[in-house]
């Protein structure tokens, strides 16, 4: 049987990057759920994308937007819950009588330009509680199948799901403080106090176990229906976890959490990165035959068909910040050892993910040895259109870019296509420009319908086996998902100005240079 890395390697294809929190439709609360993902990759798909990208899905504390910073490497996030599919809170009269109270907010959250992710986070957690109410009464009590199958789902997903839903219940039950400030027994996980506290708040801690079952229940039938209609679902696993996240409160031995990982220097950042996020262990994952990132691949394998794993040199060698310093280090000296290390991570990923095609993200400063590496394991990694150049800093033709890899005109962290065309300085514009039509100019080349028209060709004529376009450069539009480095609420609350039903009237010109081109240059899922 074919497997999705054999398929996607041996042909041609191009996908769509709209993360899920940005995918606009009629029903959805002014933030893309699960059954926004539905009508997006039917109708992605009838475009001709094969796989669709939608960036993390894990849960984020209630003030965080940027889903590379969660607070679990497993747990969903409930902001992507459909309330109209929840059964218990269908029927739950306390439930529905909420839900009519909501109509005002519900009218504001739609008409906004912005993912209003914190408000629509809560209020649906408020609905899931008193749906909760009604299945502890009415299934629960009752002993009925969908009892029982929450039980099993419980039991089949213990080893993540109740850390999880211990530390979820005790972030209410102290306010949202960091674990770090917790009661000692608390703060370091002993059992006995653990177990008191779920014991006595069993209910509470059950609660978000509840909510991950009715949230696994709507990914998973996205998931098929995608399928259904020939498109991929394309993952992410952040390298990070937050300090204040159930993995590093739970299993702290995986971690050095006085450490703090980051980047070195590069065209982005003079003085490198500090992430604010705790460096693993390295020495005890291995020890231990890296069963944490074991785990974390089957968790992507059961939620995507393909995966994005972020910040791949870190695998290889991690920038690591001690407790005081101002510079930073690798956590792993020597070439060889780097080497080694990441082979050894890979090979597990491909013995673990089953098939599944993973997609090395390795922008930035990457030594020649990763990329090589990536190639003769058959993981595609990254080729940004402007970023890729010749020895003697000319614009690298795309054709030359070897078939393991994807082809891409931006990421979620950089300008769209447009934002990026017509901030080039001139000099720098005439050579993409001859690069992409063979044409000289003196730079002065405005970003049109046919600009697009033709960089997008020349992207999607390159040799990489998979292609990838945002949104916004499919529309030929500005806005951004995120701006690195800065703070504030317009990062990560991308949301598309169109629903599927009326892109069509809005983008007609762009759309039909898109489906004309994937069927153009043999890409087409249609």
């Amino acid at each position: 049987m074919q497997t999705i890395q054999d398929e996607l390697l041996s042909a041609r294809s191009n996908g769509v990057l709209l993360p899920l929190s940005a995918m606009k439709t009629n029903t959805d609360w002014g933030v893309g759920d699960f059954a926004s993902l539905e009508e997006w990759t039917d109708f992605l798909g009838s475009l001709g994308a094969k796989f669709v990208q939608i960036l993390p899905l894990q849960e984020t504390a209630p003030n965080e937007t940027c889903p590379y910073s969660a607070m679990t490497a497993f747990a969903l996030d409930p902001v992507y819950v459909c309330i109209e599919r929840v059964e218990d809170i269908s029927a739950s009269p306390a439930a529905q009588e909420y839900l009519k109270t909501l109509q005002a907010d519900l009218a504001q959250w739609k008409n906004s330009s912005k993912a209003p992710i914190r408000p629509v986070k809560q209020a649906k957690l408020k609905a899931l509680w008193l749906g909760y109410q009604h299945f502890l009464e009415q299934e629960q009590a009752a002993d009925t199948p969908r009892a029982r199958a929450f039980s099993a789902y419980c039991a089949a997903n213990n080893s993540w799901l109740r850390p999880y839903s211990l530390f979820r219940a005790l972030k209410e039950f102290y306010k949202w403080q960091s674990w770090t400030a917790w009661p000692e027994e608390l703060k370091n996980a002993v059992p006995s106090a653990v177990n008191a506290f779920e014991s006595q708040y069993r209910e509470y801690v059950r609660f978000f176990a509840y909510v991950q079952w009715v949230l696994d229940q709507q990914l998973r039938r996205a998931k098929a229906f995608a399928q259904e209609k020939g498109v991929y679902l394309f993952g992410d696993i952040p390298f990070g976890t937050n300090l204040d996240s159930a993995e590093v409160w739970a299993e702290r031995q995986n971690y050095r959490v006085e450490y703090e990982i980051g980047a070195p220097a590069d065209q982005f950042s003079k003085g490198g990165q500090r992430w604010g996020l705790p460096a693993y262990d390295w020495p005890y994952q291995h020890a231990h035959g890296l069963d944490l990132w074991k785990r974390k691949i089957r968790r992507a394998v059961e939620l995507y068909d393909m995966f994005r794993l972020d910040h791949l040199v870190g695998f290889y060698r991690t920038y690591v910040f001690a407790p005081g310093d101002e510079q930073g280090a690798f956590d792993v000296q020597g070439e060889q050892n780097q080497i080694d290390r990441g082979y050894h991570f890979l090979r597990m990923v491909l013995d673990v993910c089953g098939g599944r095609l993973p997609v090395g993200e390795d922008l930035g400063v990457i030594p020649n040895y990763v990329r090589r590496m990536l190639v003769d394991l058959r993981i595609p990694g990254y080729k940004v259109l402007c970023w890729e150049r010749e020895d003697n800093g000319y614009y690298r033709e795309p054709r030359s870019y070897p078939a393991v890899s994807l082809a891409t005109t931006s990421t979620h962290d950089t300008q769209t296509l447009r934002g990026w065309w017509e901030a080039l300085p001139p000099q720098e514009r005439a050579n993409m420009w001859e690069m992409i039509s063979a044409q000289k100019t003196d730079g002065n080349v405005p970003f049109t319908l046919d600009t697009q028209k033709a960089i997008l060709a020349r992207v999607l004529g390159s040799g990489s086996a998979l292609t990838l376009f945002s949104w916004q450069d499919i529309t030929g539009t500005l806005e951004r998902v995120n701006v690195p480095g800065i703070v504030d609420d317009t990062n990560w609350t991308y949301r598309s100005d169109v629903t599927p039903q009326d892109a069509w009237a809005r983008y007609k010109p762009q759309l039909e240079n898109y489906q004309n081109l994937l069927k153009q240059t043999g890409r087409s899922a249609r």
